[in-house]
């Protein structure tokens, strides 16, 4: 996977547009802290999106929304961001976002396979 880093005065664009991008997409979110070796990981709900909650410097946040209407939903909060990075794969639903705290720990969200692979059934006319 090839991140790229996202200007921080792009993120709330970026995230809005990932946001609609991904939506309803099968989401797998893994946390790592400096902190603990122990990764924690939520696999399979849907997103509903990704928000740049950055509205002073005490506000600095990232949020992450999962779930479904029934069953109700899950948020992550990012405590102040310092690095945003993304890969976007040529499938038309496939993603990846990775935040970084400046405590050093990490958030990476996934949407899609993990690898840069077509999905069952994609029609390719002999062009791989």
């Amino acid at each position: 996977m090839n991140l790229q880093e996202i200007p921080r005065q792009r993120w709330r664009e970026y995230l809005d547009q990932f946001s609609r991008a991904h939506h309803d997409a099968p989401a797998h979110v893994e946390m790592k802290s400096r902190a603990s070796p122990d990764t924690c990981q939520i696999a399979d709900l849907p997103l509903l999106g990704v928000s740049d909650e950055h509205a002073d410097d005490e506000t600095d946040q990232i949020l992450i929304l999962l779930g479904r209407a029934k069953d109700g939903n899950l948020s992550h909060t990012i405590e102040h961001p310092v690095h945003l990075r993304s890969a976007e794969w040529n499938d038309g639903y496939s993603g990846a976002l990775e935040i970084e705290s400046e405590d050093g720990s990490k958030t990476t969200l996934q949407v899609g396979p993990s690898q840069q692979t077509l999905p069952p059934g994609m029609i390719t006319d002999g062009v791989i």
